[in-house]
């Protein structure tokens, strides 16, 4: 277990048990972070999370290789913890076990820290047995789970059964839940009616304006390549438009079909600083998502990534990208699409995006994280109790689900 320098306590403190690795490339969870260490937070005590299923014969063959560098800057405000533990959480007792022989070290510190703060809010972007047991341990004022990924879905066997679990205890227990996908509160919604959607966003300060349409020349995608990538559907699409340049760029995490066609190019992963100017460079921006339990509650980043930059989408028909269509600059894809049709529309296109800087302010993350640090500084759960909390968020059952959607859809389209 390592950490940074200690903070001193005084006034608010966050306790946060994120989804990803702090030495991770920038994502949801350390723009969350720094926005509760940018409105009030004193402390911020970040920790990693450890693994959370029983080993795979795809571990072992991980073991050596190194993560790769952090594509964002350091925050000294924020405490990294990064706790042991040994690969047995499905299993009974594991909590037990490894509070024996890994984690004293780590609840030492967590109770510490919250004890050193007036007012202590417990965080849980990925369910573990470790977090569980720092809701019932360390004292706290506030507690809410946010949850990014449908994270039964990534495991198998028992291992999936055990997160299936962990997930719906820990959300019994906090005072709040926020979703990143309205699929995801309405899979919620019998547990907890009053899950609340915050969708995802962007980093918009310091974009450079969108590229006129003479420098866009590629149909491009940026993000991991993974078991939800549908490697059929870009190859027919490469296929049906032999003389376009297909730049994929992003780190692979499944095998490359054989034969790809030569106008696929695959670039990797690329430094954070970089990826504005190479999405500039788009002139359709790719979400090939397989539909699926995994993409089905996913409201990717990505689609933000694009607009923000003036890029029409190509996406499937998974997650919230269902909800999203032309007005919202996107176009659905299937394996039957005409794509020179698709193709020669793009080009028509101006690139134009009147309502691009009020799209930028509405999905910055800041924006984003209003409604969730609005409540978070909220003394106790029984004082909004009786009525229900719509700042910037909204909760979502199943009678509001349609309601839901049409209101994310005004959002999206800069009405809202």
């Amino acid at each position: 277990m390592n950490s940074r320098a200690p903070i001193g306590a005084q006034g608010s403190g966050l306790i946060y048990f994120s989804s990803v690795p702090f030495d991770s490339y920038a994502q949801r969870p350390h723009f969350m972070a720094s926005a509760f260490a940018d409105h009030g937070f004193d402390k911020v005590m970040w920790i990693d999370p450890y693994p959370t299923r029983l080993p795979t014969f795809a571990d072992f063959s991980r073991l050596g290789t190194r993560p790769p560098a952090p594509s964002h800057a350091n925050d000294s405000r924020i405490l990294v913890l990064r706790p042991s533990a040994l690969p047995i959480e499905p299993l009974p007792m594991a909590g037990l076990i490894n509070r024996i022989v890994a984690w004293r070290p780590v609840l030492v510190q967590v109770i510490e820290f919250a004890r050193g703060t007036e007012h202590c809010v417990l965080a849980i972007g990925r369910p573990s047995k470790l977090a569980e047991w720092a809701l019932t341990h360390v004292p706290h004022q506030r507690s809410f789970a946010d949850i990014l990924d449908n994270f039964p879905a990534f495991y198998r066997g028992i291992s999936r059964c055990a997160m299936r679990i962990r997930m719906r205890a820990i959300c019994r227990k906090v005072t709040d839940v926020y979703c990143s996908s309205s699929q995801l509160a309405l899979e919620l919604s019998p547990i907890r009616r009053d899950a609340v959607v915050v969708l995802n966003g962007y980093r918009t300060d310091n974009l450079p304006l969108p590229s006129p349409s003479g420098k866009r020349k590629y149909i491009g995608y940026v993000g991991t390549i993974g078991e939800w990538f549908d490697w059929p559907l870009v190859r027919s699409l490469a296929a049906a438009l032999p003389d376009v340049p297909i730049r994929l760029i992003g780190p692979e995490f499944v095998a490359r079909p054989a034969d790809l066609p030569a106008n696929i190019e695959c670039l990797g992963e690329r430094p954070q600083d970089e990826i504005a100017a190479l999405v500039g460079e788009f002139a359709v921006g790719l979400i090939p998502f397989r539909i699926n339990d995994l993409t089905a509650g996913v409201d990717p980043i990505k689609f933000y990534e694009y607009r923000c930059m003036g890029v029409p989408v190509w996406s499937t028909r998974f997650g919230e990208m269902r909800t999203r269509t032309a007005a919202d600059g996107v176009h659905h894809i299937a394996h039957d699409s005409i794509w020179q049709h698709l193709w020669d529309a793009a080009n028509r296109s101006d690139h134009g995006f009147p309502g691009l800087a009020e799209f930028r302010a509405n999905v910055s993350w800041s924006k984003r994280f209003e409604p969730i640090l609005a409540r978070a500084r909220m003394a106790s759960a029984e004082r909004d109790a009786a009525q229900p909390f719509v700042h910037g968020g909204f909760p979502v059952t199943r009678d509001s689900h349609s309601t839901q959607t049409s209101h994310l859809t005004r959002q999206h389209n800069g009405r809202e």
